[in-house]
């Protein structure tokens, strides 16, 4: 019976030391992100799983971060996310009905078949300033409604930026939808236009807002 007992209160204690280790662990874990954060609020990190409809936000105090690491850290997007949301978002134009989208390191080419009934200028500038009320203001944008653009395009899609011959080639594939309107925003001045699916009426885009 005393060997029982003893058993029973080994058991206890390991069941405690675990218990201690893991809350522990657990305060760590909450202090680093104190550490990391202002005011201890999680808020004031990431999301890692944000709730649908949630806001993005993130606080940081200078004396946290890194100056000379910040001044090299190299903006990253998630290219096809913002392939696909630009392609999604000329669809809902009534003017066109197939759009391929290829966003590449520093540019966006579009590929597109509009209405007949739509001008060719008028389809490249919507197609256009679409895509740079989308993506940051470093980017270039090349539009073009010439059926092969859209093969060109398709052919970049497993490509990275470290391919040998990259270069040449979007060069290449640029040159060529260049020969098609380019739509109205200068491209050695791609300021973000205050227009797109977002920011128009229905009676200017054909769409819902």
């Amino acid at each position: 019976m005393k060997k029982i007992w003893n058993v029973f209160t080994l058991l206890a204690l390991v069941t405690l030391i675990v218990s201690g280790c893991q809350e522990t662990k657990e305060e760590q874990a909450k202090n680093m992100m104190d550490d990391d954060t202002l005011n201890g609020n999680a808020m004031d990190g990431y999301n890692e799983k944000p709730k649908d409809g949630q806001v993005g936000y993130v606080r940081f105090n200078k004396d946290q971060l890194n100056q000379d690491a910040e001044e090299h850290r190299e903006i990253k997007v998630n290219r096809e996310e913002m392939a696909d949301m630009i392609s999604r978002m000329i669809l809902r134009y009534d003017q066109f009905d197939d759009v391929a989208t290829v966003v590449t390191d520093n540019e966006v080419l579009v590929a597109y078949k509009k209405a007949d009934d739509t001008d060719r200028e008028s389809a490249a500038d919507m197609v256009q300033k679409t895509a740079y009320s989308l993506v940051p203001s470093f980017y270039h944008v090349y539009v073009s409604d010439n059926p092969a653009s859209f093969g060109d395009i398709q052919s970049l899609s497993n490509s990275t930026v470290y391919d040998q011959g990259y270069n040449d080639t979007i060069d290449s594939i640029i040159k060529k939808m260049k020969k098609s309107p380019q739509g109205k925003v200068d491209e050695s001045n791609p300021s973000q236009p205050d227009v797109g699916p977002n920011m128009n009426t229905k009676e200017e885009t054909g769409m819902e807002n």
